[in-house]
């Protein structure tokens, strides 16, 4: 049975899960803690661009190769790739996870045409805009936890033309203001929210 703990009781609960951490790795990790594993670093924080912007720039003179799939079906299969998990690192995230309903967790930027600012490319990797596509490759390096696809694959195009689909039907006024890298947000990992990533749940 989930132990559900009210608006009141986040703070507490909050300071007490991560009072679990152990000496040093809870005074270096208690600011930036996963929400989904409170004594875990968080893989989203922001601090000093660590990641390498190779990975995520849209090599120069290389285009998207959509395999001569006509757009309704490139986008049908970025459908399919945005809800896969086993793209990820763990084979446990999928896009999806993070963006239900298409918009979960969407920036006001997100309707912003693209190239443009994000916060995370920027923090993590020294970007001062991204294009679709590496926006997706970002997310794959940094919440996914894996290689970035391969810049002349059709996935990298079919879910880069996914993301620029939903992103026409988005407006600034959809954002939802938090995301998962943040323990004291609305988000699918609120801790005293009933689903998979609460802290308070009694689990197998």
């Amino acid at each position: 049975m989930l132990n559900r703990l009210s608006a009141a009781g986040l703070v507490p609960a909050a300071a007490f899960l991560l009072s679990a951490c152990s000496g040093g790795e809870q005074a270096s990790q208690s600011a930036t803690a996963n929400p989904c594993n409170p004594c875990a670093a968080n893989p989203c924080a922001a601090g000093a661009p660590d990641t390498d912007p190779d990975l995520i720039r849209q090599p120069a003179g290389v285009a998207l190769n959509d395999g001569g799939h006509p757009r309704d079906r490139l986008v049908a299969m970025g459908e399919g790739l945005w809800n896969d998990k086993s793209l990820s690192g763990s084979g446990t995230t999928a896009c999806s996870t993070c963006h239900a309903n298409k918009y979960g967790l969407m920036k006001a930027t997100f309707a912003e045409p693209y190239p443009h600012f994000v916060q995370m490319p920027k923090d993590r990797a020294g970007l001062d805009q991204v294009n679709a596509a590496e926006m997706v490759q970002i997310c794959m390096v940094i919440p996914m936890q894996a290689d970035p696809l391969p810049w002349d694959g059709v996935e990298l195009a079919a879910l880069t033309a996914y993301v620029e689909t939903i992103q026409e039907g988005f407006d600034a006024s959809m954002a939802a203001g938090a995301n998962p890298c943040n323990p004291c947000a609305a988000n699918p990992c609120n801790p005293c929210a009933a689903n998979p990533c609460n802290p308070c749940a009694t689990t197998p």
